[in-house]
């Protein structure tokens, strides 16, 4: 079971990695790590695509070992992308906005943090502090955004919305947060599995066009919807709306979470001509075109049907998942139903903690006990709970999330170690 030494060790350096610590505790009351069962970040560190590693063991061209002296990744892959988001969001005869697709090398937090300075630089208020408008609960949007000086503000998600965002608050948010806002959007969303709605979306994306905020769109997960369901094309949305605006938008998509390959670093930026350009420039600022072998492989893979057909194998995986924890969670622990969120989309099942758990509105003692059973899950949130708003979120609660990419028998044994512990309601 993972994680191991080979990819948790530091040596004498510090590593103060969340989960690092976590796992130190456990070693320290006296667990083997490759015992403890990690169901934390999405990752399984064992299951990359078979088809895509072996793309790596294929003859590769020789000036893939070299530079590349195109910004937007290896000309390869960058068709290739091109082609994959077009056919994927169905974007043929999508409205009349311009745009082009570009390779994002070294991940879409890396991205998210270029778009950041590039907004800066073109529309910040006089006060030198824009407004970054992200979901609550949701992924970690602070942690990229802040250190370049936004202020976070926050849409909520609540359970009675079945955690969808209301277009009104956002509305309102967005009326408030004046020039120079940026709208963030997860629409398959991290970490509740929701599907946002097609209308809700389309009417917050039409406010931020009314309103000139630029928009940056996570679809992260925008190919990890259950067999049967329709995602939110979200990105199909923006091409539409945004010519009522020259506002910036920028939309993300990762690779690693539907080919398993997150340490590759590889996805897909779609934007307006003008803005891949300008971001290309705050890219090079800080590296060159990097992971050229693994652009290459990439761009095999996508031209194969075997890369379509192990998506579509992932989506059944992950549906069964979620259906065998849920059942486990309320069946066995004693979770009401309520309190478990199944979701449609991402590779997550939350859960709520149990109230004897909470200390101070965090899940972090919950988390500990789970550690100390042999099961690392992770938390419900990676939004700082004292920054999300609480009026609309009601009561305080505490939540884990539980990454589903691990074989049935895993999560099987993780549950049992959790029933054994009195971690249930």
């Amino acid at each position: 079971m993972e994680p191991t030494r080979s990819v948790l060790d530091s040596g004498a350096l510090p590593n103060d990695h969340e989960d690092a610590r976590l796992i130190r505790l456990y070693e320290e009351q006296g667990g083997e790590v490759r015992d403890l069962i990690y169901l934390s970040l999405g990752e399984t560190w064992t299951a990359v695509a078979p088809g895509l590693a072996a793309s790596l063991a294929d003859p590769l061209p020789a000036h893939v070992h070299g530079y590349t002296l195109s910004p937007y990744g290896l000309p390869a892959l960058r068709d290739g992308l091109r082609a994959y988001i077009t056919r994927t969001h169905q974007l043929l005869g999508a409205g009349a906005a311009p745009y082009d697709v570009a390779v994002s090398q070294s991940g879409t937090r890396a991205a998210m943090s270029d778009f950041g300075r590039l907004l800066l630089s073109v529309g910040a208020p006089s006060d030198g502090a824009p407004t970054a408008l992200a979901p609550a609960p949701g992924w970690d949007y602070s942690g990229v955004l802040t250190p370049l000086g936004y202020r976070m503000r926050f849409y909520t998600l609540a359970p009675a919305q079945g955690w969808q965002p209301d277009p009104e608050e956002v509305a309102s948010l967005l009326k408030r947060a004046g020039r120079g806002c940026l709208l963030v959007l997860n629409p398959q969303h991290n970490p509740t599995g929701a599907n946002w709605a097609a209308d809700r979306v389309e009417s917050i994306i039409g406010a931020a066009a009314a309103h000139h905020a630029a928009v940056l769109l996570d679809d992260a997960y925008y190919a990890l919807h259950a067999p049967g369901e329709q995602p939110t094309n979200a990105l199909r949305i923006l091409v539409e709306e945004m010519p009522r605006t020259s506002a910036p938008w920028l939309a993300t998509r990762t690779l690693g979470k539907q080919f398993h390959c997150n340490g590759w670093g590889l996805g897909a930026l779609t934007s307006r001509p003008a803005i891949l350009a300008e971001l290309a420039r705050y890219t090079q600022e800080r590296s060159y075109g990097c992971a050229l072998p693994l652009q290459a492989a990439m761009a095999t893979w996508l031209r194969k049907e075997e890369a379509d057909a192990f998506l579509e194998g992932l989506r059944r995986e992950y549906a069964a998942a979620r259906r065998q924890v849920a059942d486990r969670l309320r069946r066995d622990l004693g979770f009401p139903p309520d309190a478990v969120h199944v979701g449609t989309c991402s590779a997550y099942l939350r859960f709520r903690v149990p109230t004897r758990f909470v200390r101070d509105g965090s899940e972090a003692h919950y988390r500990r006990l789970c550690v100390a059973a042999g099961v690392l899950p992770g938390a419900g949130s990676m939004t700082v709970p004292a920054d999300a708003p609480s009026g609309r979120l009601g009561p305080p609660a505490a939540y884990v999330r539980l990454f589903l990419g691990q074989p049935g028998h895993v999560l099987d044994e993780a549950l049992d170690r959790l029933a054994r512990a009195g971690l249930g309601w």
